[in-house]
């Protein structure tokens, strides 16, 4: 049949002809890390805009994001690091950016009751987060006195997680595949390989099979071979005004 003239074409699909979503973060793994690595796994076209902080005079300047944080308030009062530009839509907090990212790229589950799995697993991966943050932004002095304590305290919550993939017996922590929450758990895994060995001590997955399994299983997986050799994985984990980075 005779195409119409392009004039009386179609428009193409919002899918084919929408960019990817913008990944904000800080030029550092930190949350932006997992954020990134679930849009690298879905195969997703997004932006990774990364702010920089800069060490200066003795200080660290961060008027890269600063600056650029007003017009985006406008846009979304709750406006902070890591965001989630997608056209109209604009997410801010780190659980939800999970859950948007997730849920845009069939990352959480196919049942409710798999949804409210991810979000446990977000919930207590982000508790992880905090409690290492705690210890890797403290001051060199008190990470001294900070680093046994915290690499023996997260022992407990790895417990948490092993005794989770038990419970679910599957290899991630809401089902067969990986969902949103493994790429937070995963990051927070990997960053505290890095940590002991930083101070000295034995993987803290040696204790926990299952842990370790899921860690490797992700570090091998085939769509994020890009990720793992390409830049955004060789960034520092923290900015360098902590203790550990």
């Amino acid at each position: 049949p005779t195409l119409p003239p392009p004039d009386r074409l179609p428009p193409p699909s919002a899918s084919l002809s929408m960019p990817g979503p913008v990944v904000a973060y800080w030029e550092i793994r930190g949350l932006g890390a997992p954020l990134r690595m679930l849009c690298e796994y879905a195969g997703a076209e997004y932006e990774n805009k990364m702010y920089k902080c800069k060490e200066v005079d003795g200080g660290w300047d961060k008027s890269d994001w600063f600056d650029a944080k007003p017009a985006l308030k406008d846009k979304n009062a709750l406006m902070n690091l890591p965001h989630v530009i997608d056209g109209d839509v604009v997410v801010s907090q780190t659980l939800a950016c999970f859950s948007y990212l997730g849920k845009k790229f069939g990352l959480y589950g196919s049942t409710p009751a798999d949804a409210v799995k991810v979000d446990q697993i977000l919930c207590e991966a982000q508790d992880l987060r905090n409690a290492a943050c705690g210890c890797f932004y403290s001051s060199a002095e008190s990470f001294e006195k900070r680093k046994d304590g915290h690499y023996e305290a997260v022992k407990g919550h790895y417990g948490k997680f092993e005794l989770w993939l038990s419970q679910q017996g599957t290899a991630f922590t809401a089902g067969p595949a990986p969902t949103a929450g493994d790429f937070h758990l995963w990051e927070m895994l990997d960053q505290h390989e890095a940590f002991a060995q930083k101070i000295g001590k034995p993987s803290l997955l040696e204790e926990f099979p299952k842990l370790k399994a899921l860690h490797a299983a992700l570090k091998a997986e085939p769509k994020l071979q890009k990720y793992f050799e390409g830049p955004a994985y060789a960034l520092t984990i923290n900015q360098k005004f902590g203790s550990f980075y």
